[in-house]
């Protein structure tokens, strides 16, 4: 039985710390709009897990989207004719621009959406969601010096005067050296990271008071400080922290600044929970639906989960060299699971052991995840491409389910053949591998 060590309540991370006056009036932005989706583009790899180049926004459906050379700050010249090629990233209506995110009127009325003043498209030409996007990151790296070459590359590439739209926010304030702001998976949101990526904190109670986070009482064990160099000069509204023993620490907007001993790669946010007055250091967060948190289990990492069931996603039936249970060793590509879609469990025998997590009827895509239908008719949500179910045999804090293989049926029904061939097309082998859905 694998039990849950902790929880991470990410949502408290994401409305207690402000950042830079650029965002006072919110203390933390969505890091995109609804109707707008984020992707991971990676580099397939034949026994590695898929090595990851960038991130991209597309689509509501993960389409890549592109920006025109001829477009000026918040004005397309891509005309009607131009259009029909190209299609206007459409904004839902009501929707306001926030942060690198602008609304921009065109020509003919329609709003669209633009990024860092750039307005973004479609492209027809593109069947596969992302296809294009893929083939431009596996060519930049198609030179470099891996052991392994790369195992999937496209045709298809975008001409001149287009490029590929990247996910790169910026940061709105000016950070020291050894600080950056990236995507944290655990706490579900851009934030403050040091030189290594590890998750920054900041620290909320009062510093006189506890004495410097008790810096004469050893607790500096759990809660590092993030010190600064003795020559170091404030960086627009990061500043120094006198401690002490000697040493200098940044601060942001007056609150002192440390990590979490408990955090063990980039990405952890084990911190969030461990203690209230330290929330980990978010400016931008990602949508998840009502209910979803992420979980830390021993041994295992992170995962997510609805009201406290993990979550989980049917993968490839594939090996890898060094196996899929290391710590940060699971990543998968995001047109493969698009490619199952609902189809990872149809059967009557896999629906009583594996549930969709279902989406309401009105459910919009949003960063990573993404809304399906299912032959049933029915909207289920999918993250990173995949999609998502709760195992019938956990209890809250549980992942019995994880590892576990599920080999297609050799009936000779119609609907079995036609379910085993989609699976030797997509993962190379007539089955499915269940593993937690990591954050």
């Amino acid at each position: 039985m694998k039990n849950t060590k902790k929880t991470l309540i990410a949502a408290a991370a994401l409305t207690a710390f402000g950042f830079s006056s650029a965002y006072a009036a919110q203390a933390v932005i969505p890091s995109a709009p609804a109707g707008v989706t984020l992707v991971e583009v990676v580099r397939e790899l034949p026994l590695s897990q898929p090595e990851f180049l960038w991130m991209r926004p597309g689509d509501a459906n993960g389409r890549t989207l592109f920006v025109s050379a001829a477009d000026t700050a918040g004005v397309s010249k891509c005309n009607a004719e131009c259009a029909k090629e190209w299609i206007p990233l459409a904004v839902l209506p009501g929707a306001k621009g926030f942060g690198d995110w602008s609304v921009i009127k065109r020509a003919d009325g329609a709003s669209q959406w633009a990024y860092k003043t750039l307005p973004l498209y479609t492209w027809v030409k593109e069947e596969v969601p992302g296809d294009v996007a893929t083939t431009v990151g596996v060519t930049e790296v198609a030179n470099s010096k891996l052991a392994e070459n790369a195992v999937r590359l496209g045709t298809l590439t975008p001409p001149d005067g287009w490029t590929v739209a990247r996910f790169e926010p910026t940061m709105a304030a000016a950070t020291p050296d050894g600080v950056d702001m990236r995507m944290i998976p655990g706490a579900q949101g851009m934030g403050l990271t040091d030189y290594a990526g590890m998750t920054i904190y900041a620290y909320d109670g009062d510093a006189k008071k506890d004495g410097q986070v008790c810096s004469s009482s050893g607790c500096n064990i759990t809660w590092i400080p993030v010190t600064a160099p003795a020559l170091a000069a404030n960086v627009g509204e990061f500043t120094l922290v006198a401690r002490t023993d000697g040493t200098k620490q940044w601060a942001f907007q007056k609150k002192p600044l440390y990590r979490y001993k408990g955090d063990k790669l980039p990405g952890d946010a084990n911190g969030i929970g461990a203690d209230k007055k330290f929330t980990a250091a978010v400016m931008m967060s990602n949508f998840r639906p009502e209910g979803v948190a992420v979980a830390f289990h021993e041994g295992y990492g992170q995962a997510l989960t609805i009201n406290g069931q993990a979550l989980y996603t049917g993968n490839a039936y594939e090996a890898r060299w060094g196996g899929r249970n290391l710590r940060d060793n699971y990543r998968n590509a995001y047109y493969r699971g698009k490619k199952l879609g609902g189809n990872t469990c149809l059967s009557a025998e896999c629906l009583a052991r594996w549930k969709p997590f279902v989406a309401p009827a009105n459910a919009v895509a949003n960063g990573f995840w993404e809304v399906i239908s299912r032959e049933d008719g029915t909207k289920q949500w999918a993250y990173k491409g995949y999609a998502l179910y709760t195992f019938t045999g956990d209890k809250p804090g549980q992942i019995n389910g994880s590892d576990t293989y599920d080999i297609a049926n050799d009936g000779d029904d119609a609907d079995t053949i036609k379910r085993a061939s989609l699976l030797v097309e997509v993962n190379g082998r007539a089955g499915v591998y269940w593993h937690i859905a990591k954050p």
